[in-house]
Order: structure tokens, then sequence, then C-alpha cells
């Protein structure tokens, strides 16, 4: 299991120091944490089915002992026997409750990698007399400044634009001259 684990660390190493595209690094990124995620499941998964194995093996023998005769033999080993069952019941919880954690970190971690930046703010936003437009399909800055009677400079300073590029219910602040 630990083998896997290092050859699968190696592969995505090797992939990530190749040159490759961001979306590419980011593919094999992405499928180099999936695979250390299952393998981490397997390996716990496999500690998991050990346990209950146990529990499943010492509830047998409680069973088998208390269909007995009742000597005080058997009734120590009976106590003995029920108190590894509550040890092991612990455990198990115990070790439930540290993989739901894990794997719900694992996750939010790789949700957060995939999450896109968020979009940079305006720095500089130029006020005075103006009027709102949603921008609608079909529109461009030379349709809208015509219909306001503005020029298309003064649209782009007043909204901090540095391309043409409109997005369908942008904001437009329109000067009003």
């Amino acid at each position: 299991m630990r083998t896997n684990l290092y050859i699968l660390t190696f592969a995505a190493l090797a992939a990530l120091s190749l040159p490759a595209t961001a979306q590419q690094r980011s593919n094999a990124r992405d499928t180099f944490l999936k695979n250390q995620a299952y393998s981490e499941m397997q390996r716990v998964s496999g500690q998991v089915d050990v346990l209950e194995s146990n529990f499943q093996d010492l509830s047998s023998r409680v069973r088998r002992i208390e269909g007995g005769d009742g000597t005080k033999g058997l009734k120590a080993e009976v106590d003995s026997l029920r108190a590894q069952l509550e040890d092991l019941k612990r455990e198990m919880a115990a070790m439930r409750s540290q993989i739901v954690n894990e794997l719900t970190a694992k996750i939010s971690k790789m949700q957060k990698m995939q999450a896109p930046p968020p979009a940079p703010q305006p720095t500089k936003v130029v006020v005075g007399p103006h009027k709102e437009y949603v921008v609608q399909s079909g529109d461009t800055l030379s349709l809208i400044s015509q219909a306001f009677g503005t020029t298309i400079r003064k649209i782009k300073e007043m909204n901090n634009m540095k391309g043409d590029g409109l997005r369908v219910g942008q904001k437009l602040r329109i000067p009003m001259d």
C-alpha cells in the first residue's frame, strides 16, 4: 500500500515538473490529490475492517460463553470481553470521526484550489453627473455612446474600463454632459 503511494507521489511530481499549461498542471495536481485521498481511504477502510472483524469475533465469544454453565470463570471472561467490546466501539467511533474530519478537510482544500480567483475591484472611479445603464444583448460602447449623446472615452473613464468588452447585465455609469 505504501509503495503504491510512493509511486503515485513520484508520478505526480514528475508530471508537475514537466513544462505544461496551467490547466494541465492543475489537472495533474487534482488527479494526484484524488489518488492520494483514495489511497488514504483504502488504508483507513482496511483498519476499520480489522476493527469490525475483531468486534464480531469478541461478540461471538461473548454469546458462546453466555450460553455455557454460568460458572464464575465464565462470568469474569464475559465481563472482560464486554469491556473489550466497549473499547472497540469507542475506538471505531473515534476512527470514523477522524476519517470524516480528514476527508472533509481534503475536500475543502480541493474545492478552494478549484475556485476561480475573485474579480479585481476598480481602483479609480470618475464620479460626476451620470445615469446608470444595464448592458443588454447586442450592446456596444459605440451604440451606447450614440444613444446617450456622449463619447466612448467618457464612458470608459467613468467606469474605469481598460478595454471595450461588455457583459450582458453589466451596470454602466453614463456621463450626462
